[in-house]
């Protein structure tokens, strides 16, 4: 059996007009989404998230640069192939951003709550009273 080396080399002339068709197809996609009159409430529900989760610990910047560690992206093309999708998906992902919100801010509040009744009864138990 022989194999050839320089085999795994070769490019189909396919590939590389498919890649820059997909990176043009992307940056279009990237000017739909962020010319819809819902994208500033989607960033703005999006940083008020990060915000709670962080809490006291950080500051919250914004980065226009897409993740370059993640390999595997979804081809939102294929959900989104009409002004009306994209309208349904920017509504319904600013609702599931307000719904994270309310409960990261619910969870935070039950747990101060437990912890608060945690050091009161703990100041009762170092409080008594010893002859």
């Amino acid at each position: 059996m022989e194999t050839n080396c320089g085999e795994k080399e070769k490019i189909s002339p396919g590939f590389v007009g498919e890649s820059a068709g997909a990176q043009e197809d992307e940056e279009i996609l990237r000017k739909r989404i962020s010319g819809h009159p819902l994208f500033g409430l989607l960033i703005e529900n999006h940083l008020n998230c990060l915000k709670v989760g962080l809490g006291e610990f950080g500051e919250v910047g914004i980065t226009t640069e897409p993740d370059k560690a993640s390999d595997s992206k979804p081809n939102i093309n294929d959900i989104i192939q009409n002004p009306s999708d994209l309208d349904h998906f920017m509504e319904a992902y600013c609702m599931a951003l307000s719904n994270l919100k309310e409960g990261i801010e619910e969870a935070q509040q039950e747990s101060a709550s437990f912890i608060k009744a945690t050091y009161l009864q703990l100041g009762e138990l170092t409080h008594t009273n010893h002859p």
